[in-house]
């Protein structure tokens, strides 16, 4: 296909621009359904969803074989495993400080837009709020009891941990590992051929998608939910411009050359909306910017299920938008919780469309929020994702830039 990029490297930008057409195309039919009666747009609507489901449903098919022979891969290609534990610790400490400080964004946000205080919303007809997990719940998610878990959405986080397992068991096989690591490796480069192949269909999604929303929602995007989505915005790509160009300059980058080479996946992640479809564009713009393979096939596949900055942001703002809806004042300490628990949700949340929604019960329910909430932001979540999973992906590339430098490794040229 003309569109679809003739090397191996990187998306091109033939795909992308077949994606902005179908993004364009989308919202141009979308509108025209404006104009249809409702039941007939309603019906079209329908259709032009499920064109987008389907990319939705292939990347959820594909997302726990990628994120696991990547992981695994990285890690058994680490010799140093003193190296190894000084990525993941430094991995861990940037991932959750960034997350903290992208969901106190959140909160100033809600506090200076104030986009729901005197709306009043009612929650959605006959929707059933869910029962938020429990933080006990949450820990114990990230460990799985059955094997065959590994293999879905929902047991990423037991995968990650087994995928690192692995790895370290194979680098003390010695000699006799290289063999595990020449398949892992095979399988891991299969993976990524079949996220290129499954991203053919992408702009047909985008398409989609882009049409549904506005047949469905165009109406009603106005007065509070515009508010939401401007503060939420502003915020996110203030976090995005200023504190990713501290983080790499402090790793030595130019930040001219980080925004150069993360601007292809910035754009396949917000037209996506996925972490993880867009991993593979994530791990060449790392490579670009001259971040080690040892580093970025570590903190980038783990990043695309962990490092959420825009999710924790969303999820923080998110709670003072309920919270002002229903005309409920929290208290500073409330306010804290909000931050922490957002972090943690977003830590949680599964690098899949939608997925900060799923959370955000968790993160009303731990200060005592209406649940009905979720469904209210629902409205906009498609709007607010995009956003959100961009500036997810391009903190993994940010934060490999100084993790870097801190484990004594150096940036290499340009290539």
């Amino acid at each position: 296909m003309w569109w679809y990029p003739t090397g191996t490297r990187g998306p091109g930008y033939r795909l992308l621009v077949a994606i902005a057409i179908g993004f364009v195309l989308g919202l141009v039919v979308g509108f025209s359904l404006l104009g249809v009666p409702e039941a007939a747009r309603t019906d079209a609507a329908a259709w032009f969803k499920a064109l987008g489901d389907i990319f939705v449903r292939l990347i959820r098919i594909v997302i726990p074989p990628l994120i696991f022979f990547t992981i695994a891969t990285a890690t058994a290609s680490i010799a140093d495993l003193r190296r190894l534990g000084l990525v993941l610790l430094w991995m861990l400490v940037l991932y959750i400080g960034t997350s903290a400080l992208a969901a106190f964004w959140g909160v100033l946000a809600g506090q200076l837009f104030q986009p729901g205080v005197g709306v009043g919303l009612k929650p959605p007809a006959g929707y059933t709020p869910p029962k938020p997990p429990s933080a006990i719940d949450i820990l114990m998610s990230f460990f799985q009891v059955d094997f065959s878990a590994l293999l879905t959405v929902g047991g990423a986080m037991t995968m990650i941990i087994f995928a690192i397992i692995l790895g370290v068991a194979v680098v003390l096989l010695g000699g006799e590992g290289r063999r595990v690591y020449s398949l892992l490796k095979l399988a891991s480069d299969l993976m990524i051929r079949i996220v290129g192949i499954i991203m053919y269909y992408a702009p047909v999604a985008i398409f989609g998608y882009a049409a549904w929303l506005i047949a469905t929602y165009g109406p009603q995007m106005l007065g509070a939910y515009g508010k939401f989505l401007v503060s939420q915005y502003s915020l996110t790509l203030m976090h995005f411009f200023v504190i990713y160009s501290i983080i790499v300059v402090a790793g030595g980058l130019n930040p001219l050359r980080y925004f150069k080479y993360q601007s292809t996946p910035f754009v396949i992640a917000f037209t996506t909306r996925s972490s993880a479809v867009t991993l593979p564009y994530n791990m060449e713009a790392a490579r670009r910017m001259g971040i080690p393979e040892e580093v970025f096939q570590i903190t980038v596949p783990i990043g695309a299920t962990v490092n959420m900055d825009g999710t924790a942001l969303y999820q923080a703002l998110s709670a003072l938008f309920v919270a002002q809806l229903f005309g409920i004042s929290l208290t500073p300490a409330q306010v804290g919780l909000v931050v922490v628990a957002a972090v943690v949700g977003s830590v949680a949340t599964a690098a899949i469309p939608g997925g900060g929604t799923i959370m955000l019960a968790y993160v009303l329910g731990v200060v005592g929020l209406p649940l009905e909430g979720v469904g209210i932001m629902m409205v906009v979540d498609p709007i607010a994702d995009a956003m959100r999973t961009a500036i997810n992906a391009s903190g993994d590339n940010a934060c490999s830039v100084l993790i870097t430098r801190l484990v004594g490794l150096r940036l290499r040229s340009s290539s």
